[in-house]
């Protein structure tokens, strides 16, 4: 039967996933603005790149906090803060009149990002009674944001280049009209469900190598997935003419695609699949389609199919590596994999952008594949060594 807390949970994690879904908003409006972000500055498409290693070197620096302190606190009121931050951030680059105003938006924004991610998945590890699905649903809604963000973006300076106002102006106005929901909306997290690992008494202290192995895939996945939602727009136009409107739907399909991945992968945990198996056969599928985009040479369909495969595949990553540490573990564990995590975004998607201006948009693109395939050595490596573990107990 439902009781009242249960309710005021359900609330709660609906509202986290709403701030998700804000985060997968602006930051995957990034991808078709970065050539009228570039003109708009007066810089070249590469360091207009940039600005994407600046938004996660914000959300890294927040969300280690986070995970070395603030997880003490509120949850809920973190996460609110950090969407106030973002929004003051995403205006200031909507109006930004220079390059070095720009930098300093975006600094701000992955600030607020930080602390946002980090927030609502502490919200959902400690109130949700399956973290793994929790941890899904949470990402599904960042996956339904990822959709809208390129479609907005590429839409609207599609038909007006000089709409950079507008694109980041009314992101903003959504991110504030979340922030005030997640603000009134309450629940006892304090006293919320604790993960399976530690109600049958294992170490809370944290998770040890497990985390090492999920974190340095992370690191790796979050640069293989944002480098490839950000440049696959610019890769589309210089290998296809495909233009910006035409770039921006293919962002989204592959946007698109990642949702539905954590359709399915949420299936998967309901029925009882372990998350490290869904993690190899993902890895596996996205290694294997991102190879195909780097190989569809001059046709665009190909190209545009193996994007959506690599999205589907990538879908169940991210949930399955922050559940297999959730379940394992308490305190700031989910902030601290989300920080790893977005320490790949710092590097990795200006790298891809540095490959694809100077070594063409196909050697750009395949770094992706390189990525997934680091990606599947570790996890094999994590697989053998939680057994090795298994077994000694």
């Amino acid at each position: 039967m439902t009781t009242e807390e249960d309710r005021a949970r359900a609330r709660l994690e609906f509202a986290a996933c709403l701030g998700l879904f804000c985060t997968g908003v602006y930051s995957t409006a990034f991808g078709p603005a970065l050539q009228v972000l570039a003109d708009d500055f007066g810089v070249s498409l590469d360091r207009a790149g940039l600005l994407i290693t600046v938004l996660f070197a914000g959300s890294i620096t927040a969300s280690g906090a986070v995970a070395w302190r603030f997880h003490r606190h509120n949850p809920r009121k973190v996460a609110a803060l950090g969407m106030v931050a973002v929004a003051i951030g995403a205006g200031g680059l909507g109006f930004a009149g220079n390059w070095a105003t720009a930098v300093a938006a975006v600094a701000l924004t992955g600030i607020g990002d930080g602390l946002l991610v980090a927030g609502v998945h502490l919200v959902v590890a400690r109130s949700s009674a399956n973290v793994a699905r929790g941890i899904n649903r949470l990402n599904l809604y960042f996956a339904f944001g990822a959709i809208a963000g390129p479609l907005w973006a590429g839409g609207s300076l599609d038909l007006d280049r000089e709409s950079r106002n507008i694109v980041f102006g009314g992101i903003a106005l959504l991110v504030v009209a979340v922030a005030a929901v997640l603000a009134v909306t309450r629940a006892p997290v304090a006293e919320a469900v604790r993960p399976p690992a530690l109600a049958a008494g294992r170490d809370a202290e944290g998770p040890g190598q497990l985390a090492w192995f999920m974190g340095t895939i992370l690191f790796l996945y979050v640069g293989a997935e944002f480098g490839l939602g950000s440049w696959v727009a610019t890769y589309a136009d210089q290998q296809f003419d495909a233009g910006t409107f035409a770039g921006g739907v293919v962002t989204a399909g592959y946007w698109g695609a990642l949702m539905l991945g954590r359709v399915v992968s949420g299936r998967l945990f309901a029925a009882g699949w372990a998350p490290h198996r869904v993690l190899v056969l993902s890895i596996g599928g996205g290694l294997i389609s991102s190879a195909c985009i780097a190989a569809a040479n001059e046709v665009f369909v190909l190209a545009a199919a193996a994007a959506f495969a690599t999205g589907l595949c990538f879908g169940p990553i991210w949930p399955a590596a922050i559940s297999i540490v959730s379940e394992r573990s308490g305190g700031g564990a989910p902030a601290a994999m989300v920080t790893i995590g977005n320490a790949g975004g710092v590097f990795f998607p200006f790298a891809q952008g540095r490959l694809l201006v100077e070594a063409g948009a196909t050697t750009g693109i395949a770094m992706t594949a390189a990525l997934c395939l680091a990606m599947l050595l570790i996890a094999q490596a994590a697989r053998v060594r939680g057994r090795t573990e298994a077994r000694a107990v």
